[in-house]
């Protein structure tokens, strides 16, 4: 079977017994010989919202909707990244000579100091999610008296009852890999990249799909700016191919959001979820979510060379530990003190957050999950140091401070007592939890930084052991790394690491 003669007389793309695509192009030389290039590539995933470029909100739905307070408008639905990500209406309505009663009758007074955002509802035509406008042109307004709104919304369309088949995503700020597999532009096949990450865990598998412009210069140019956009589009279906509900979709997006948190080291999510039943979108989620600004964090597990390998690897340890709701809500809190850090806190909090995460992680491991009581537990660890020091232990981690973090050896030096970098820290981290009179703790910034940056090193690590990844990742704190790919080190845990304590510096 060949395509149809619109293609390129150079391409021929043809189909294989098993409905396999295989596109061949036949290029010149310049010697004037020809050669042929062929690949097997599958399509892009595509999304029923086209993502926009940086910055540029999406219109996602134009036409008549009722707010929140039962109001009909006619305008649009729009997802905006400012001042934060979130679904914006904006809409008109004549005014009707009830509004101007109620301006004069007496209105009860909001209680709390919480405004709610209230869920848009807007017209489904054949009961499926409405398409993405094309027409940029804003809706005229009343030619008599009106009212416009511009409000902060959520909504769902469709049944949450709808069984879905699959579910496709926007992922905003993402990563950069070079060994995805490869995916091919849909309409023009010749056209392909390296994009593809596929990964499984609890039943679902997870696939993403890197845009087309997502190139270097974009790449460099989002992380240039400190940017947001959509850099990724996602799938979700059931690996056994069972249909599933919105509701157990949600709960496994929330899952793949703790999954890319920790592996990209902030926060990102799952935005614009539709979810299709034979092809057609039946179910959707208009919502906003936290996203920090695309940059390279100092606790960056990965390595641009083996990125989906390694994303893959922790995402599927994710989903299967987070199916014990217990275990997510550990990994979720651990994560509160470990991403701030990453992103940019004030560097003396920074050396208190990760130490509490640490602290956190290491009940959860010999405790709740372990074989001690908590009385037996605070008999034989007094200290917060006794706490972290078991678990840094049980890790096979060693602390001593690295050579080339200079800073941090001249505060050991300084102290009354001997003490490794888990000792120096803790006690660097005591003068602001526990202030004395008359013995402040006056550091320099860049001392303060480097304990900052190694205690959220092993807090990042007791994550990943949490999950029990097993996986490469990039040496980060060596003395001198100098292009992806020069230096990755298995985790310290692995068997083939375990007869010799791991630091730093080794």
């Amino acid at each position: 079977m060949t395509e149809p003669s619109a293609t390129p007389p150079n391409i021929e793309i043809t189909y294989e017994p098993d409905g396999t695509r295989v596109v061949t192009q036949t290029l010149t030389r310049s010697d004037g010989q020809p050669f042929t290039i062929t690949h097997r590539h599958p399509d892009a995933l595509s999304h029923h919202y086209t993502p926009g470029e940086a910055g540029e909100d999406l219109r996602l739905y134009s036409g008549g909707f009722i707010n929140g307070h039962g109001r009909y408008y006619t305008g649009d639905v729009s997802f905006t990244w400012n001042p934060s990500p979130r679904i914006q209406v904006t809409g008109t309505r004549e005014i009707t000579a009830d509004d101007y009663d109620d301006l004069f009758s007496d209105g009860t007074p909001r209680s709390g100091i919480w405004s709610d955002i209230h869920e848009v509802l807007v017209e489904q035509p054949d009961s499926l999610v409405p398409q993405q406008p094309r027409n940029l042109s804003p809706a005229p307004a009343p030619e008599t008296d009106y009212e416009s709104i511009a409000d902060r919304v959520t909504g769902e369309i469709g049944s949450s009852k709808a069984q879905l088949d699959s579910l496709t995503f926007l992922i905003p700020n993402g990563w950069e890999s070079h060994d995805a597999s490869y995916i091919c532009n849909p309409h023009d096949p010749v056209q392909r990249w390296s994009g593809r990450t596929t990964t499984a865990g609890d039943g679902w598998t997870v696939t993403f799909d890197r845009l087309q412009q997502m190139n270097s210069e974009a790449w460099r140019h989002l992380r240039d700016s400190a940017g947001t956009r959509f850099t990724h589009i996602g799938q979700l279906v059931r690996t056994d191919g069972s249909t599933f509900t919105s509701g157990q979709a949600l709960h496994a997006l929330e899952r793949i959001r703790i999954g890319l948190a920790l592996a990209l080291g902030r926060r990102t999510s799952c935005f614009l979820p539709v979810g299709y039943s034979n092809d057609k979108p039946v179910w959707a989620l208009w919502q906003g979510y936290p996203v920090d600004p695309f940059t390279r964090v100092s606790s960056h597990w990965l390595d641009a060379l083996v990125t989906s390998r390694q994303l893959g690897s922790i995402l599927a340890k994710v989903l299967d530990f987070t199916a014990q709701e217990d275990r997510k809500e550990a990994l979720t809190h651990a994560l509160a003190y470990y991403i701030p850090t990453n992103t940019g806190f004030d560097a003396a909090l920074g050396v208190a957050l990760p130490i509490s995460g640490l602290q956190l992680l290491s009940f959860f491991h010999f405790v709740t999950e372990g074989p001690l009581s908590k009385t037996t537990w605070e008999a034989q660890n007094p200290h917060t140091e006794d706490e972290v020091r078991q678990l840094l232990t049980a890790m096979n981690v060693s602390t001593p401070v690295p050579a080339h973090f200079t800073n941090l050896a001249a505060v050991q030096a300084r102290l009354p007592t001997q003490r490794d970098a888990l000792g120096t820290i803790i006690y660097m981290r005591n003068h602001i939890i526990h202030p004395v009179k008359g013995r402040p703790g006056k550091y320099t910034h860049k001392e303060w930084a480097e304990a900052s940056i190694l205690a959220n090193y092993w807090l990042g690590l007791a994550l990943l052991h949490l999950i029990d990844y097993n996986d490469d990742i990039a040496a980060i704190l060596r003395a001198r790394v100098r292009n992806e790919g020069d230096e990755r080190r298995e985790v310290p845990w692995a068997p083939t690491a375990l007869g010799t304590p791991w630091s730093v510096g080794t």
